[in-house]
């Protein structure tokens, strides 16, 4: 199941608990009946439109992720560095990908073309950071960092302290 329909379901069985117990509390306090056909209504239309609108929104980066799309992105918000990596190995690129997969959930790899994509777990305050990394020859490797919400403050610090944890990583 691809991240977006993951997190669309995550975010409608959050709105389905609240709702049940809202329901629950009003019938028990005031002793409100309501035909299920209305609440089913109801739910639909507070608790599993919104969620799909805004996940809908977000859906072509939380898709990019997942996909076998070997480009780069273009999103706004992004940030590209270009670091040295000098492996201890003859596999520098298993190295690499070892290395982020310690870090990040590991989203798409590819190692013919040595194309890995990785991302932050999404949460209910944050909908996490992407990210792309190319390893090119003689170990130059090329990353870009982007936020799912690119006008976010937060998440632009997120992604230069991403970038920053990434040198750590590669150059160690």
């Amino acid at each position: 199941m691809r991240f977006s329909r993951r997190l669309y379901c995550y975010w409608v069985s959050i709105f389905l608990i609240f709702y049940v117990g809202i329901l629950v509390v009003v019938s028990l306090l005031w002793g409100l009946n309501a035909n299920p056909w209305q609440i089913a209504l109801v739910f639909i239309l507070v608790g599993m439109i919104p969620p799909a609108l805004i996940t809908a929104f977000f859906t072509k980066r939380l898709d990019y992720m997942e996909s076998e799309k070997l480009d780069p992105p273009s999103f706004s918000g992004q940030r590209k560095a270009v670091f040295q990596f000098k492996g201890r190995s003859q596999q520098p690129f298993d190295e690499v990908m070892q290395r982020i997969d310690r870090q990040w959930i590991i989203s798409f790899s590819d190692r013919k073309n040595r194309v890995l994509k990785f991302r932050t777990d999404a949460r209910m305050t944050s909908w996490g950071l992407g990210g792309y990394l190319k390893m090119e020859e003689e170990g130059q490797v090329t990353v870009i960092v982007y936020p799912v919400l690119p006008k976010s403050k937060r998440d632009q610090l997120f992604v230069n302290q991403t970038l920053r944890l990434m040198h750590s990583i590669l150059s160690h």
